[in-house]
């Protein structure tokens, strides 16, 4: 087929940035968002998209506001034509393709619509007492479009310390498993929006208890905090969700050991932790989680080495570089990516599919044979939990 003059200049900068390295690309996934499997025919024209990159596997977004992309006895369903189950139909077409499967979860937000969900068992209805507040007692699930954007938040978003929220992540996940021929388990939003948020009385009572402190007091009280207690609150903060991740991966390791539990993190690990309380970097180091999939979509090319060389800084070996396309060309997205897989990455996610056109999955794919190592064989999700995918 005749590229088009863009595919021609891509191709010629990823020669540009070839060099002399020829690392292990293994992993090859891209993000697809929900947006896209409401029909056959979407469903379709995507995995024919990622089988032209040279793909291993797509990371489909079957979990977005709390509603499932698959028949489920859990979450309401979504928007989508009921003739069919999109997930199911998904690993049905993808399967032959040489294509894995990994069901993408949202995890803490749950629904960023600025009208209500419609359906009355919506975790929003059945449980608003899950719900993160701000440091004045107020819900995110009161919050409208407006004030979350100059929160920063993204959503009415659930809280850690419940243990009904982690038992209801991973009742998913194994519905999920159980039922569907998955590759593996991908959680997103699985952290904080920011330090602003997380002071529901239940968070306040429990860290009481454990330190004779009242956490917002800390941000709202006439006296400066001492760094001690600060640094005492956070790692709280982090141990609420780094538990939700091990509930998960427990309740996976006793239904179905092999399957794969991802997470997208935070690309910058120390922001992550600190700001977001997403200590991905343990969770690796723990074993929790098989691979962490970085976020790093800037557009800067300096900021996305940087990010590349702290991402790749502890288990490169568990680490893909995740790419944003929606917002650049793939010839500057790709610097970072390089960089990653020249200190060991285990390969590249690129967000998203939705956005990756025809020439785009040309010069990917062209990249990915650049850089070398196997396109699907071993499959990532048995290779990493034999334990064959540790430290090179």
């Amino acid at each position: 087929m005749k590229r088009s003059w863009r595919a021609a200049l891509t191709l010629l900068a990823l020669f540009a940035v070839a060099g002399s390295a020829r690392p292990d690309s293994g992993c090859r996934y891209l993000w697809l968002t929900r947006d896209d499997l409401a029909s056959p025919a979407d469903i379709d024209r995507l995995l024919e998209r990622a089988s032209e990159s040279g793909a291993n596997g797509v990371i489909a977004q079957v979990v977005g506001r709390a509603e499932a992309y698959y028949w489920s006895d859990i979450l309401p369903l979504a928007d989508f034509d009921q003739s069919f189950d999109p997930l199911q139909y998904l690993i049905t077409r993808a399967g032959p393709m040489g294509l894995e499967v990994h069901a993408w979860v949202n995890a803490f937000l749950v629904w960023s619509s600025p009208w209500g969900p419609s359906d009355t068992t919506h975790v929003c209805y059945a449980h608003p007492v899950w719900f993160m507040e701000d440091a004045q007692g107020r819900s995110t699930l009161t919050y409208s479009r407006d004030e979350c954007d100059a929160a920063g938040l993204v959503g009415a978003t659930l809280s850690p310390v419940y243990p009904g929220v982690r038992e209801m992540l991973a009742d998913v996940a194994q519905e999920i498993v159980t039922w569907y021929d998955v590759d593996g388990i991908h959680l997103d939003y699985i952290r904080y929006p920011n330090e602003s948020f997380g002071f529901e009385d239940e968070s306040r009572s429990r860290f009481y208890f454990e330190t004779g402190y009242d956490p917002r007091g800390l941000r709202t009280g006439f006296r400066a905090p001492s760094q001690e207690m600060l640094d005492l609150w956070a790692a709280w903060r982090q141990e609420m969700v780094t538990e939700t991740v091990s509930t998960v991966r427990a309740r996976l390791d006793a239904c179905s050991p092999d399957i794969m539990l991802t997470c997208a993190v935070m690309a910058d690990p120390v922001d992550a932790k600190s700001q977001y309380a997403q200590d991905w970097r343990e969770w690796l180091l723990d074993g929790d989680i098989d691979l962490a999939m970085t976020m790093a979509y800037t557009t800067n090319t300096d900021r996305a080495r940087q990010l590349a060389v702290s991402g790749t800084s502890v288990k490169a070996s568990r680490l893909v570089h995740g790419i944003g396309v929606y917002n650049q060309p793939l010839s500057t997205a790709l610097v970072g990516a390089r960089e990653a897989l020249a200190r060991g990455a285990a390969g590249v996610c690129v967000f998203s599919l939705n956005t990756l056109d025809e020439d785009d999955a040309f010069g990917l794919g062209s990249f990915w044979s650049l850089a070398g190592g196997p396109g699907h064989d071993p499959n990532p999700a048995l290779f990493y939990r034999s334990g064959c995918g540790a430290a090179r």
